[in-house]
């Protein structure tokens, strides 16, 4: 990674932890969809980091969280699992794996349709791994399915929403 790129990761780092931890964990439409827009880092990190770096910064994200919110692990381990599945993901969609190396994942890189996807995949893992080690049990399925199927379509959103305030200038 380039140096000013760094920069940006760092500042784009701070910015969306702030926001997870003042505004959006206090988001809770129909009692259960909450967004989890940190994950948006995690996403758009650069494919040719190696996974130990990118499971690394997933889990300084998840640590620096867990402890604004007391919760002891809970989203680093998502965090770490989210950033270990991105690269398949990444494969998943991917068309072609020519520009693999030094791609950075955008709509604009990937193209709307497989971004979409890997977004949405990407929250999926993201919220079906932190509500299941909340209720560390299946003891209420409906609940859990409820709460991680509205919690990934909103933090789709969110995400796609942050897609398009950040893109990339041509």
């Amino acid at each position: 990674m380039k140096r000013t790129s760094v920069t940006y990761y760092l500042i784009l780092a701070v910015v969306l932890i702030l926001l997870q931890v003042t505004i959006l964990s206090n988001i809770t439409l129909w009692g259960c969809a909450t967004p989890f827009l940190f994950i948006y880092l995690i996403m758009k990190l650069p494919v040719s980091l190696s996974p130990n770096k990118t499971m690394s910064i997933a889990f300084v994200m998840g640590l620096v969280i867990d402890i604004f919110f007391s919760t002891p692990g809970v989203y680093s381990l998502s965090s770490v699992v989210t950033a270990f599945m991105r690269r398949p993901y990444i494969t998943l969609v991917l068309q072609h794996e020519d520009d693999y190396g030094t791609m950075y994942p955008s709509i604009r890189s990937l193209g709307t349709a497989p971004f979409s996807v890997y977004a949405l995949i990407t929250s999926l893992t993201f919220s079906a791994t932190i509500f299941i080690v909340q209720s560390f049990s299946l003891y209420n399925p409906l609940s859990l399915v409820l709460k991680v199927i509205t919690s990934t379509l909103f933090t789709f959103i969110t995400v796609m929403a942050a897609e398009f305030i950040f893109k990339e200038k041509r």
